[in-house]
């Protein structure tokens, strides 16, 4: 009942706007998630729905396989949560130091069950031209699967590493890059909820950005040592470190409106094409 009241408070505080898609009467866009997206997803992703005239199913796609899941939904979010195997992302330069330091990483049995379906999910999303119009969403360790899928590496630990405290219920300043969808979606930098310990291991992809076309970093905090947001720039895929669907509305709004209205257009193509 409480989550009810809440969400009901939430969706009072967004007006409805005219959306840049519309879909057809009794059409619902269909949500899918990789893993349990929580209260805070579904209030999000329900509120922002209804401010732009839409309906929503939120399905879980990790009962299919990753191929399955891909057709079964008008949007991919990948949520935030566990750890990622540093396995998945040991890039040579760096296999040793990782071996070396494991004890860095909080191992999960919600890791476990993520690791091996997103990994393989995100990889075949991001090569497979017949994806290339489905949108995708990450957030937090979403972002961070979105890096390791095209063999980004991250940091095992930001205290450790990086010099910068865990960011553990805090606000940081997104500041976000000009030319990018990041400045596209916000007018303004905002501030993000974080609740992570890891991130992109932003001077290895400076470094070796040229092995890693169709991919940009184009958000920071902490003088650029934080990598705030990814994009695969030959498709409607972001992801953002800071939580949005916990986040202020100003760091909320935009992007759950720039995901359902891509999802609108996702649905009206494919239909286009039957």
């Amino acid at each position: 009942m409480i989550k009810k009241v809440l969400l009901l408070g939430l969706v009072s505080l967004v007006p409805i706007s005219l959306p840049a898609c519309e879909l057809p009467r009794g059409e619902v866009l269909t949500i899918g998630c990789t893993y349990n997206c929580d209260f805070f997803y579904r209030a999000r992703l329900t509120m922002n729905a209804w401010s732009l005239g839409y309906s929503t199913e939120i399905i879980d796609l990790s009962i299919h396989t990753p191929e399955a899941a891909l057709t079964k939904t008008d949007a991919v979010l990948v949520p935030g949560g566990a750890d990622i195997n540093p396995d998945y992302y040991s890039v040579p330069a760096l296999k040793a130091y990782i071996e070396n330091n494991r004890s860095l990483v909080k191992f999960t049995e919600e890791g476990k069950k993520r690791d091996g379906f997103e990994h393989e999910l995100v990889k075949l999303y991001s090569s497979d031209e017949k994806y290339k119009e489905l949108p995708m969403l990450g957030i937090c360790r979403g972002l961070q699967m979105m890096a390791v899928a095209k063999g980004i590496p991250l940091y095992l630990d930001l205290a450790t590493e990086a010099g910068i405290s865990n960011r553990m219920n805090q606000f940081d300043k997104i500041e976000r890059r000009p030319s990018s969808l990041m400045s596209k979606i916000y007018s303004e930098d905002v501030k993000g909820f974080k609740i992570h310990h890891q991130g992109i291991r932003v001077p290895y992809f400076t470094e070796n950005e040229s092995q890693y076309p169709n991919v940009k970093l184009t958000a920071f905090s902490h003088d650029n040592k934080i990598a705030e947001a990814i994009e695969y720039t030959d498709r409607p895929a972001l992801g953002v470190q800071y939580h949005p669907e916990r986040s202020f509305s100003g760091a909320s709004t935009p992007i759950f409106k720039w995901f359902l209205t891509k999802a609108c257009e996702y649905k009206n193509s494919r239909k286009e094409k039957i």
